[in-house]
C-alpha cells in the first residue's frame, strides 16, 4: 500500500495549525516540524500527531522543508504551511494518484486569501505548485521562494485549475502581516544577492521596482481587485525596492557595522563631556 507523509513547517501558529492539521488526517503520517515556538503550537501538533520534531530558527523557513522531508518515511510526500488548509475532494485525489503510480510530481493549485479576500490576479490567482511528490523525486535547494528543484527524470502533472481541487491558503491578514513578512524575506533575498556578487545600482533598485509593479498590477491584472490589488502591486514593488536597499546596506556596512560605528560617536561624545568643563 502506497503510504503518504505530510510534512508542516511552523513557528507560532496556534491560531492556523490546528485547521490545516484536521485536514492531513487522511495522511498515514504527520511530520510538524517546530521553529522555536514560543506559543501553544508544539502543543496542539501532538494532539495530532507524536511526531513533532524541533529545528531552530532561520530567517528562510521554506530552507528547513528539507530537514522535515528527511525524516519521513512514506512514499509520497505532501507540504502543507500550517496557515493552509486541503479539501476533502483533493485529498482523495492525490491519494488516487499515488495509488496509480502515474506521477512523481503534482502540482496543485492554490486559492489565495490576502488581506481578507480571496485574490484572482495581480500575480497569485490559482498558482499550481509542486506540493505532492514521490519521495526522492524533488531536492532542496537554499534558494527562498525557489528552493524545490525537480530531478531531471520526474514526471509532472499539473492539476485541473478547478476550486474544488485547491489548497486554501490563508496568506496575509492585513498589511502589517505583509510587512512582517516581508521584512524577513528581503533580508534573506539581500544575502543571496551578495553571495551571488549581484552588485547595488540604483538602476537595479528602480526597475526592480517598477517591473513588480507592472507586472502585477497591469499584466497580472491587480486593477480588477480595486484598490486590495493596486496595494499589492505597491507592496511588492517595495518588496523589491527593499531587497536592494538591504543589498547596499550589505556592501556598505560590511566592514564597518553601524552599531560600531555609532558606538564610536557616542563615546567621542562622552568624552567630550568627561574633559570639557561646563
Amino acid at each position: 500500500m502506497t503510504t503518504i507523509s505530510a510534512v508542516i513547517l511552523a513557528r507560532n501558529e496556534e491560531h492556523n495549525i490546528r485547521y490545516c492539521l484536521e485536514t492531513v488526517r487522511w495522511c498515514d503520517e504527520i511530520v510538524v516540524i517546530d521553529m522555536e515556538s514560543t506559543d501553544k503550537t508544539a502543543e496542539i501538533a501532538r494532539e495530532f500527531t507524536d511526531k513533532v520534531l524541533f529545528h531552530e530558527k532561520i530567517m528562510a523557513f521554506d530552507n528547513a522543508k528539507k530537514f522535515g522531508v528527511e525524516k519521513t518515511t512514506g512514499a509520497w510526500i505532501l507540504l502543507i504551511d500550517a496557515d493552509e488548509m486541503v479539501q476533502r475532494s483533493l485529498a482523495s485525489r492525490l491519494r488516487s494518484i499515488a495509488g496509480e503510480n502515474s506521477a512523481d510530481i503534482v502540482e496543485i493549485p492554490f486559492k489565495h486569501y490576502i488581506m481578507g479576500d480571496w485574490v484572482r490576479h495581480t500575480g497569485w490567482g490559482y498558482t499550481p505548485l509542486p506540493r505532492f511528490f514521490r519521495k526522492g523525486k524533488i531536492h532542496f535547494t537554499e534558494t527562498i521562494h525557489g528552493y524545490m528543484h525537480k530531478v531531471q527524470d520526474a514526471k509532472v502533472v499539473r492539476l485541473e485549475l478547478r476550486d474544488e481541487i485547491c489548497i486554501y491558503h490563508f496568506n496575509y491578514i492585513d498589511s502589517a502581516h505583509f510587512v512582517e513578512k516581508l521584512n524577513r524575506y528581503t533580508s534573506v533575498e539581500a544575502k543571496r544577492l551578495y553571495e551571488e556578487n549581484i552588485p547595488f545600482s540604483y538602476r537595479r533598485l528602480i526597475y526592480a521596482a517598477l517591473k513588480e509593479f507592472y507586472g502585477r498590477y497591469f499584466v497580472g491584472k491587480g486593477y480588477k481587485e480595486g484598490a486590495r490589488g493596486f496595494s499589492l502591486s505597491v507592496m511588492m514593488a517595495f518588496y523589491r525596492a527593499l531587497t536592494h536597499i538591504k543589498l547596499w546596506e550589505i556592501y556598505q556596512f560590511k566592514d564597518d557595522p553601524i552599531p560600531a560605528r555609532y558606538e564610536k560617536i557616542r563615546n567621542k561624545l562622552l568624552t567630550d563631556w568627561r574633559t570639557t568643563k561646563p
